[in-house]
């Protein structure tokens, strides 16, 4: 595989969308580290609250105690600075021959990779069950919340049968009165209470 197009998938914007994230995971997939290593706790002082907006690799890198010898970046730099329509095989041998004169080698890109994924994944993994335990809370809240509205709506239910009943009763007792009234000829307006 060319490097340019290797180096795209991690030089991505921050920006993209949720199906170019998915892409860009199952494309990762076929160069991780074995799944039988388990992820490294997040570094010392950093909490999975604090892992929102753009993210310090390095800070976070810095933090787990990974040497500073920055492997990674530095052949990335150097190839950035390639003519890209170099072959592979002269990309290829450029780098290992960069890496001879700054005293590495590429297992020591590998490695310092690998110490890299290792608190890239726990970042992902310690925000994941942060993120779980969250919804969990808010899904718990909106449980309860529309609890309180089922509640409501059935006080609001009670009353308003209640004043259909209250009406329904009024209508047949005025009904029955104004029956009296009828009956010796009085049509028209109810008199006011007598206010004795």
């Amino acid at each position: 595989m060319a490097w340019n197009k290797f180096k795209s998938m991690f030089v991505v914007s921050s920006e993209q969308s949720g199906d170019a994230t998915e892409k860009l995971m199952k494309d990762l997939e076929k160069y991780e580290l074995p799944a039988e290593e388990p992820p490294a706790p997040l570094p010392a002082g950093t909490t999975a609250a604090s892992l929102s907006g753009q993210i310090d690799f390095q800070g976070l890198y810095d933090q787990a105690g990974i040497p500073n010898t920055d492997e990674v970046e530095a052949l990335e730099r150097f190839l950035g600075g390639l003519d890209q329509s170099l072959p592979d095989t002269a990309k290829t041998a450029a780098a290992k021959a960069f890496l001879g004169a700054i005293g590495k080698a590429p297992k020591d890109v590998v490695a310092d990779a690998g110490r890299k994924i290792t608190v890239v994944r726990a970042v992902v993994d310690a925000k994941r069950s942060d993120t779980d335990q969250a919804l969990a809370q808010r899904q718990s809240a909106i449980t309860e919340l529309q609890r309180q509205i089922d509640e409501q709506r059935a006080g609001i239910e009670a009353l308003t049968q209640e004043l259909e009943s209250v009406r329904g009763q009024c209508a047949v007792e005025e009904s029955r009165l104004q029956g009296a009234r009828v009956f010796f000829g009085h049509v028209g307006d109810v008199p006011p209470p007598d206010r004795r």
